[in-house]
């Protein structure tokens, strides 16, 4: 019998069923694909500078310098910038002696604690002697042939300024004056003292000249080595061979709180010179200023001006709250809508000095801030208030362009 076909009916019936078919492919290929498809990183908007960087005016410590009519300088033990309100070179005097152990100290360092190779007292150095004494150098005569060590030729050169002991002492490390002055002038070129010139160690020579700025640069170098620091900062010493004991120069060890140095020079052409250093706390921070004053006309004005400076330099120093809690940084917002609100963690408060800064740097998506300053790095964390959720399968099927045409 032939085959029977099949009814219009029957026909239609089918090309639906595989129309519905294809439909419900077509739909669950479709919810398969919203489903799966990755969605895009939140946004991130920072609304807070970053970085920002902070730092405190320098203008009160320049009008402070500037409020001076001879040369005078200031600036920080740890730091590279100098206020002086003159740049010409003027005499050392004795704080040549500074200039003097530095660069003796760079050829044949001594070490923390000990006393040094011995030199012997010569036939040179009573003869220098005899010429420092008879033009008012300060001296401190001892018989021909005593030992002396480093150490003792590096107190009594810094602490009553013994001119014989100072050129003594460069003679021994570099076997002449003119030895003496090359390394100088080679030291002051690779250490950027552009107007330091000397001409012999004691600082007797007038010739022996430098800015306040450099004598500052010179005074921190000083304070940085710690032998030199701790002799500087000694008031008096008890020395052998009938010297007996010896003070110190500086009229404010012992005077001004925080006082460590660092040298005095005078001359009939120089004045009264005076670099000073003392050290506080300043908001928990510890902190060495640095003054320097010359050409003064007394050895009182030279102290009362050097201490003005230091107490004035003192009041520059502040707390700043570079991060606070609760501080609004930002927002992260989702693909579908959803926002966090992005905030600092801690409060956080860092003391800076004119001529330091501090910088800020957020980053949202490491939930971090990271300080850089004086002190080092730091980090805070940001606080995020909540969590960004997977968008629902509802919202994927309905936002197709959101997620296919992006």
């Amino acid at each position: 019998m032939p085959t029977p076909h099949p009814t219009r009916a029957t026909r239609m019936r089918r090309v639906s069923l595989t129309l519905l078919a294809v439909v419900v492919a077509l739909c669950g290929g479709y919810v398969a694909a919203c489903a799966l498809v990755p969605v895009p990183a939140p946004t991130v908007q920072l609304e807070a500078e970053s970085p920002r960087v902070f730092s405190v005016d320098e203008s009160q410590v320049q009008d402070a310098v500037d409020g001076y009519g001879r040369p005078s300088a200031v600036g920080w033990l740890d730091g590279e910038e100098v206020w002086a309100n003159d740049d010409e070179a003027h005499p050392l005097a004795s704080i040549t002696k500074l200039v003097t152990v530095l660069v003796g100290q760079e050829a044949e360092p001594l070490a923390p604690g000990a006393d040094g190779p011995t030199h012997t007292w010569s036939a040179a150095d009573t003869e220098i002697q005899a010429a420092l004494q008879e033009i008012d150098g300060i001296a401190f005569p001892i018989p021909e042939g005593t030992e002396v060590t480093r150490k003792q030729m590096l107190s009594l050169a810094l602490i009553p300024s013994a001119n014989d002991f100072a050129t003594a002492y460069a003679h021994s490390v570099f076997g002449d004056n003119a030895g003496f002055v090359a390394a100088v002038s080679d030291w002051a070129e690779r250490q950027g003292l552009d107007s330091l010139v000397v001409r012999e160690p004691s600082g007797m020579d007038d010739g022996n000249v430098a800015s306040a700025a450099d004598v500052v640069r010179i005074a921190r170098l000083a304070l940085a080595d710690p032998v030199l620091a701790e002799i500087v900062s000694t008031e008096r010493v008890t020395m052998p061979w009938g010297i007996g004991e010896v003070e110190n120069t500086n009229p404010l060890l012992g005077a001004m709180t925080g006082a460590v140095g660092v040298k005095t020079g005078h001359t009939d052409v120089a004045g009264y010179n005076l670099a000073a250093a003392a050290t506080g706390s300043f908001a928990d921070r510890e902190l060495t200023r640095i003054a320097v004053v010359l050409g003064r006309d007394s050895q009182e004005g030279r102290a009362r001006d050097a201490r003005a400076l230091l107490n004035q330099l003192g009041d520059a120093p502040e707390r700043l709250a570079v991060a606070s809690a609760g501080e609004h940084l930002g927002q992260i917002t989702s693909i579908d809508g959803q926002l966090i609100e992005l905030s600092a963690d801690e409060t956080v408060d860092a003391v800076l000095v004119p001529g330091e800064e501090l910088t800020r740097s957020i980053d949202a998506a490491a939930a971090d801030i990271t300080l850089t300053g004086p002190a080092g790095e730091q980090s805070v964390a940001v606080h995020r208030d909540g969590s960004i959720e997977d968008p629902t399968l509802l919202w994927r099927l309905t936002h197709p362009r959101e997620l296919f045409l992006r």
